[in-house]
């Protein structure tokens, strides 16, 4: 009975044939969710084949922590699958040989590359490395223990036909175009993900004593109880009197009604302040129980929105027990150091974050991630989109350099892996892009965006710039300005250190009023009790100034006099804009669009791009402001800014990198990297005078690598504020897997995202909590006014 793990403490041990078949069981259940149940059977059950030989089974039973991650146990399988069934004539057959043999060979290390950029064979290296790998021992025992050969022979013909239903279709279409490879590589993804899941999740389960049953198939609550409290709420709790609220009531009964089309693509476009949170609820609520959807998703842009919109559901829901918020990947992945199976054995990865709960309220970031990144605790997540709703929140943030890929897999989802998606904007930008989103009818979920807008039309947008930009000081003094004639004041920066030095240069001037800082150096349940605190302040008319970077202009449910805006985007202006007179307090108000001469924007690039073109729309503007309608927001001033918007930066929707920041030998997309990687199959054929003979040549390490949804890495600090104190000292001394799980998810609200450069800034004040792989911060670095201290420029656009 060969042994796939073994707990040296309790000599508790779970066999080879055992752990097969549990995640088998988990990858079938997984796959059926595309429909391609037997091929996640197949990928499950053989994962782990490489495990059936003396040199492993030594290894575990010695508990010696230097051998972890050095004895390669997932080429065997891999191997075992393609020699199998990998040179038949049948297409089809092949593609499914490959597939399942890329999973199985990358479930310690994330999807390998099948041809590099430099035209090498990378996955015959993998599946034939040179140091001996006990290939012949390793399958000679697994035959006879986990699998007969007739069963396997039946298995994977089942497997072929399924592959045969997924890429049939695809490749008939002629409208996919370059998506047809790229399609195929996030099916590669997806069936790594069931492998990845199912295996880490039962050794999570064995770890802690507990039997393996996925939470995902046992809720005790359905999507009609939630719908109900949902419906209570909105009759009990929400505002009916004034015509904003009407407004909103229509847009939101408009969204329940749309629930009844079946799953696909769809927009919704509605004006700043018109309930897209809860109208969007509601119709995620009516779709899934109509539609049976397995959860609801939420991307959101910036974090702020997360702890807003949080509080929205759970309150409206009446069930905490149904939402997860995922602000940031706390665990860190272990270093690769050569390993044959980087996260092999590490304890840490079996407690990264799965996505197993009905209500999922996560970043743009960490969606972006789980689709394109390189990281198996990012890869883990992804099947769990297959058959969800998915609600991407201002998706009109979506960096430039990702929406083709972004489109792309938008499209697979719906098409592919029976998701919804709804794509949520208040400016509706255009469709100027390479590869198009496919929308289902009726496209947009609320109809007369033009209409609508002028019905929520609340400000008046005034061009403030001086020549040069203010300095912190000058700019100080016009808010203080405005204030006088304005009760409430907001401020938004570009960047942290420009919000922090116009904050100071205000605190300087004693303002006979309560002064604010926001910013995403403070954790999310910090950033809660300040929004608490300064919505109490502004309901009772008190004297307010707050001066925050851009983390406050989306979602968030709070309405000031007046706000001045650092020039940006027209769309973040738009958004800003939304933060005053809200509720329609008053007819108009004003809304000053100011420039700096102390925000730094060199790291900032698509701020920069942003600003030029409102810059080129302000000037047309002036000239002639009917052709905007008279307003800066007008559905036509929008529609001119994204048209120059995109127009500059057609070439970089599929996210290009250069030779010289990539070091391959020519310029690449990561696009081509996941589709045909013509890069690599060109240098293949220049060293091999013949193309590459698999179906799958893309070069997913290397795109995964590459791949940042901001252009700076940054990690996940856990900071010592209010309860973050104690988890941080719990997680140092706690074993027990489940309450360190617990710990984790609570940690969540204790977090900031840092760049690496303001980790290094930091010097000794980050520090890793024991063998957790979680990051923390020392006291000493962290304030009650403006969060993490010692802090460099730039702050993150999208978290």
């Amino acid at each position: 009975m060969y042994l796939a793990r073994y707990d040296s403490e309790t000599n508790r041990e779970q066999t080879l044939l055992e752990h097969g078949s549990t995640v088998s069981a988990l990858c079938k259940t997984y796959g059926g969710a595309i429909g391609c149940p037997h091929l996640g059977e197949l990928c499950g059950l053989i994962h782990d084949a490489g495990k059936a030989k003396q040199e492993f089974q030594a290894y575990l039973l010695s508990g010696d922590t230097r051998l972890r991650g050095k004895i390669n146990h997932t080429s065997a399988g891999a191997r075992y699958i393609f020699e199998k069934y990998g040179k038949s004539p049948d297409v089809y057959q092949v593609c499914t040989a490959q597939v399942v043999a890329l999973a199985v060979c990358s479930h310690h290390s994330g999807l390998i590359d099948c041809i590099d950029t430099s035209g090498l064979d990378r996955f015959h290296s993998r599946l034939y490395p040179d140091k001996d790998i006990g290939y012949d021992e390793s399958i000679t025992n697994f035959e006879p223990e986990c699998i007969e050969a007739e069963t396997l022979d039946a298995l994977f013909q089942k497997a072929v036909e399924e592959t045969r239903q997924i890429l049939e279709p695809i490749l008939r279409r002629d409208d996919l175009k370059l998506e047809k490879p790229f399609y195929f590589a996030l099916l590669a993804r997806y069936l790594l993900s069931c492998v990845i899941d199912a295996d880490r999740y039962d050794a999570y389960c064995f770890d802690a004593g507990l039997q393996t049953r996925d939470p995902d198939y046992e809720l005790e609550i359905t999507w009609q109880e939630l719908a109900d409290n949902l419906e209570r709420y909105l009759s009990t709790e929400m505002r009916k009197d004034r015509e904003i609220d009407r407004l909103r009531a229509g847009i939101s009964d408009t969204c329940r009604q749309a629930a009844v089309h079946p799953g696909g693509i769809y927009r919704l476009c509605v004006p700043t302040g018109g309930g897209k949170t809860l109208a969007s609820l509601r119709y995620a609520l009516r779709h899934a129980n109509l539609h049976k959807k397995r959860r609801i998703i939420y991307a959101i842009p910036f974090t702020t929105i997360i702890d807003q919109n949080a509080d929205v559901i759970r309150k409206s829901l009446k069930n905490d027990q149904v939402i997860l918020e995922h602000h940031s990947n706390l665990i860190q992945e272990p270093a690769d150091e050569g390993l044959a199976e980087p996260d092999e054995g590490d304890r840490r990865s079996l407690l990264t974050e799965r996505w197993d709960v009905p209500i999922i309220l996560t970043t743009t970031v960490q969606l972006l991630n789980t689709l394109f990144l390189g990281k198996t605790q990012s890869v883990r997540r992804m099947h769990n989109l297959a058959g969800s709703i998915i609600i991407f929140d201002e998706v009109q943030t979506i960096p430039i350099k990702c929406l083709d890929m972004f489109n792309a897999a938008l499209n697979f989802l719906a098409e592919v892996c029976g998701a919804t998606i709804i794509l949520c904007t208040a400016t509706q930008p255009g469709s100027n892009v390479g590869v198009p989103v496919r929308c289902s009818p009726p496209e947009n979920l609320v109809p007369a965006y033009e209409e609508m807008f002028g019905k929520f039309r609340r400000t008046t947008i005034c061009d403030a710039r001086i020549p040069g930009g203010y300095s912190a000081s000058a700019l100080a003094d016009f808010v203080l300005e405005k204030q006088r004639t304005n009760t409430s004041v907001l401020v938004v920066m570009n960047t942290k250190k420009a919000a922090k030095g116009l904050y100071a240069a205000l605190k300087r001037r004693y303002p006979i009023c309560s002064l604010h800082y926001l910013s995403t150096a403070l954790c999310p349940a910090h950033r809660r009790e300040k929004l608490a605190q300064l919505n109490d302040e502004l309901e009772d008319r008190k004297p307010v100034i707050c001066v925050s970077t851009q983390l406050i202009e989306a979602g968030i449910d709070i309405s000031f006099d007046c706000v001045i805006r650092s020039l940006a985007g027209l769309d973040s202006i738009a958004q800003a804009a939304g933060r005053c007179n809200r509720h329609g307090e008053d007819a108009r108000r004003d809304v000053f669009i100011v420039n700096s001469s102390e925000e730094n924007l060199s790291r900032l690039p698509e701020i920069r791009r942003g600003q030029s073109q409102t810059e080129r729309v302000l000037r047309e503007y002036a000239e002639e402001p009917a052709q905007f309608d008279c307003d800066l927001l007008s559905p036509r001033a929008l529609a001119r800014y994204y048209l120059y918007y995109y127009e500059v930066q057609k070439k970089e929707m599929q996210y290009p990198v250069s030779k010289r920041n990539s070091g391959f030998a020519t310029d690449v997309t990561l696009f081509d990297l996941l589709s045909l990687n013509w890069a690599g199959v060109k240098a293949y054929i220049g060293r091999f005078e013949q193309r590459p003979g698999y179906p799958f040549c893309q070069a997913f390490a290397s795109s995964g690598d590459l791949f940042a949804v901001i252009d700076q890495d940054t990690e996940s600090v856990l900071v010592p504020y209010g309860r973050g104190k104690e988890i941080i000292q719990n997680l140092a001394t706690t074993s027990h897997l489940p309450a360190t799980a617990e710990l984790l998810k609570e940690a969540q609200q204790y977090s900031v995202n840092l760049y690496k450069n303001e980790v290094q800034s930091l010097d000794n004040g980050i520090y890793s909590i024991g063998d957790t792989g979680v990051l923390a911060l020392a006291d000493l670095y962290y304030s009650s006014e403006y969060g993490i201290t010692l802090i460099t420029d730039n702050e993150p656009v999208i978290f």
